[in-house]
């Protein structure tokens, strides 16, 4: 790799067949789709380690046949159905590409972007020269690494993975800021930020949309809490419940929240009927790559919280969810994680921290929603074109010296 500017041969890794979610699609299909767009020649391998857990409406899968149909049609709809590769850990079949072209892409690349960490880097990917983590959960990233065991019991390997990476980028984009609570992991983290590609989310205004619903698609609780440094470090439903009543002090507009991963915890669906809470099953209305968009598509804006660990960490970290609202031109309320120090807030993007401040917002947004529809789509284009963010990122890596010493590669005896 010489350049940010030469045409590299580049392998994403991610969860699409995993998580089989139409707005996980998108997070990670963006990675291809934007490094295409400028240019570079790029694919998509998932080689998680793990059995593909998630069938349909939240059944166990009995093999990978499904994982592979969904994948499939999800690289189909992007245009990229020659470009992905999965492997079945129990079998090590490859399916999408065979092993041969597989060995090609990995024994060829210029880059590894492991985005979420999804792929546990074996011996073939050493021999990538540029190895970069792409780090979505920051905070309980930090937490896991800091003391070595993370949602489940015993070391959670995040340690060693991060070894084997010769860049580390975190969507906690205030990493080193004096509030911020990320704690030393031994590498030096670089803010990055969810790539969009634009031309996929336009949409009409707001003011052309039916009815008048703010909207999210959300996880209840996407893990057990974390403990650290005395505290414990939790998901969204803690937050959630701080804005429980935002439905009774805007009654001018609905309020409608499709909530997935709420098995684990107890989770209070009438408690949110009950104060006003539209409460809708996200793998109905926003399962597929298609029915995503469209749902954010026919939203007056977005309402949301975050992961408690984001808000009390001051990560920075911001969705990539919101940020395909931004796109679409849909305004976006959401809470603050210390965002609002690296992004606009106050118009198209509103950031509150109590239920008052969520409230105020709404009552902006309703004042002239074509406003903030619009100014949502300025900074979408501002900040989160994806061009403009893998080439940065890429100029970043391209720059810099790796951000760990002794980052190891493969031997060749």
């Amino acid at each position: 790799m010489t350049s940010a500017a030469s045409r590299l041969r580049v392998v994403v890794s991610g969860y699409i067949g995993l998580l089989p979610a139409g707005g996980v699609a998108w997070d990670y299909a963006q990675y291809v789709l934007a490094l295409r767009a400028l240019g570079h020649d790029a694919r998509y391998i998932e080689d998680t380690r793990l059995w593909p857990v998630y069938g349909a409406r939240g059944t166990t899968a009995p093999d990978c046949s499904a994982t592979v149909r969904s994948l499939a049609e999800v690289m189909r709809g992007f245009g990229l159905e020659d470009e992905w590769a999965y492997r079945d850990e129990i079998t090590g079949a490859w399916f999408g590409a065979d092993a041969s072209a597989v060995s090609g892409w990995i024994a060829g690349a210029d880059v590894l972007l492991n985005v979420s960490c999804a792929t546990p880097v074996r011996d073939a990917y050493l021999d990538i020269p540029v190895r970069v983590m792409i780090d979505s959960d920051p905070m309980f990233t930090q937490i896991q690494c800091h003391q070595a065991e993370g949602f489940t019991p015993g070391d959670n390997g995040m340690r060693a993975a991060m070894a084997v990476h010769t860049h580390h980028f975190t969507f906690g984009e205030r990493v080193g800021a004096a509030d911020c609570r990320m704690p030393e992991t031994g590498v030096d983290w670089r803010p990055t930020r969810q790539p969009i590609c634009l031309d996929r989310w336009t949409a009409p205004p707001p003011d052309a949309v039916d009815g008048r619903s703010l909207t999210t698609v959300m996880n209840w609780s996407a893990g057990r809490p974390l403990n650290f440094d005395g505290e414990t470090w939790g998901q969204k439903d803690v937050e959630f419940l701080k804005v429980l009543d935002l439905p009774r002090r805007c009654p001018e507009v609905s309020f409608s929240v499709a909530i997935g991963q709420t098995g684990g915890a107890d989770f209070p669906a009438e408690r949110l009927r009950a104060a006003g809470w539209r409460v809708l099953d996200p793998s109905r209305v926003a399962s597929s790559v298609g029915d995503y968009r469209d749902f954010i598509m026919r939203s007056l804006g977005e309402c949301s919280v975050a992961k408690q660990t984001y808000v009390k960490a001051r990560t920075g970290w911001f969705s990539c969810r919101s940020a395909c609202y931004l796109a679409a031109g849909r305004p976006v309320i959401t809470q603050d994680t210390g965002w609002s120090h690296v992004l606009p807030s106050g118009e198209g993007l509103l950031a509150f921290d109590d239920i008052a401040g969520a409230a105020d917002a709404v009552d902006r947004l309703l004042s002239d929603p074509v406003r903030h529809g619009r100014r949502a789509r300025e900074i979408a284009d501002a900040c989160f074109d994806g061009r403009k963010v893998i080439g940065r990122l890429l100029a970043d890596v391209d720059g810099t010296r790796p951000t760990v010493a002794g980052v190891p590669r493969r031997s060749h005896d």
